[in-house]
């Protein structure tokens, strides 16, 4: 329900701060990781007032066949928007956390910045009229003041099922937005690049690591960067990493005894400010240096915006992709 006139800022922001806030809103790995047990359930048909159905964590929700108005403060649904050619849809964006380049075109003023990835504006939010609102695991407290204000699709991928569950969400948010046949397309595209990686890979091994200013973290398969392993195909350079939100401790000692083929770097300085080639300056050491990785020109400095903050998004896993192909050339 929208609500107008001179009181609506009012109301709205009564109605967040009187919400119940949901807790307890998805099945949580004891890592820390927020996964659903299997993908959300596929769209429903369109009913014969023209409205379609959906799931996700945030429950059911019912909005019109035609869509006009989006609030995407998720950025993998924002991003996926885009990459479908349905950004003319969309009224509101959290632009308190730094947008990819990628998705630099939303920072204008012509979209209502929502706040941040980790905490709506409700009342912003509010005042974009949207008729559903796309969210993450960031703002599970939130949920239910934002199911408040509009219909809300909690957008959420399952690392143990990545690719089937990224798939159905993807073609979910294409349903929405009517773009089911392009959606379809880029798919088979990306399923077939996946295909062809997997076929070069073979016996490589591999290490994901991030640097955080000086700290080392690894990634192995189902985590968050997991495709390396998981799509792609490569061995795990260790198949004893842990499973966490913020990686495996590791150092420079770890990655001389492991010895990978491939090293693939995420700097998330240089995802999320304009910091670049600090995570070069960490790993260029004589440890490091006497990897294979190193040796044959195989430390693969990754696209970090992209690789950080639209991994589960059909722009991002397409450029995931086209970054790894590249790197096996």
């Amino acid at each position: 329900m929208l609500f107008k006139g001179q009181n609506f800022a009012k109301h709205i922001l009564a109605l967040g701060f009187a919400a119940v806030f949901a807790t307890g809103c998805g099945q949580q790995n004891s890592n820390g990781d927020t996964t659903q047990k299997t993908a959300s359930a596929p769209a429903d048909a369109t009913t014969a007032s023209g409205q379609q159905h959906f799931s996700s964590k945030a429950g059911e929700i019912t909005i019109p066949e035609n869509l006009t108005r989006i609030a995407a403060l998720d950025g993998n649904a924002l991003a996926t928007i885009l990459a479908l050619g349905a950004e003319d849809k969309v009224v509101a964006v959290s632009k308190g956390t730094v947008l990819p380049k990628a998705l630099q075109q939303f920072a204008d003023k012509q979209f209502i910045d929502a706040g941040s990835a980790k905490e709506a504006n409700l009342e912003r939010v509010a005042s974009s009229q949207p008729e559903v609102i796309f969210i993450n695991g960031r703002m599970e407290n939130q949920v239910q003041a934002l199911k408040d204000i509009a219909p809300t699709y909690f957008l959420d991928v399952d690392y143990n099922n990545q690719f089937p569950s990224f798939k159905q969400q993807t073609l979910n948010i294409a349903k929405m937005v009517g773009k089911t046949a392009v959606a379809e397309e880029k798919l088979a595209k990306l399923e077939a690049d996946i295909a062809d990686i997997k076929s070069k890979t073979g016996d490589k091994t591999a290490l994901i690591v991030m640097v955080n200013n000086n700290k080392l973290a690894a990634y192995g398969p189902h985590s968050r960067f997991g495709v390396i392993h998981d799509l792609f195909g490569f061995k795990p350079a260790d198949d004893s990493i842990k499973v966490g939100l913020h990686g495996m401790a590791i150092s420079p000692e770890f990655i001389a005894e492991k010895n990978p083929d491939y090293i693939f770097v995420i700097d998330r300085g240089a995802a999320i400010t304009d910091q670049k080639d600090a995570a070069k300056k960490v790993l260029d050491n004589a440890l490091v240096n006497k990897s294979n990785a190193a040796k044959n020109g195989n430390i693969v400095y990754l696209d970090s915006a992209t690789w950080y903050l639209m991994t589960d998004s059909l722009l991002g896993m397409q450029t995931m992709t086209d970054e790894v192909s590249q790197a096996l050339k």
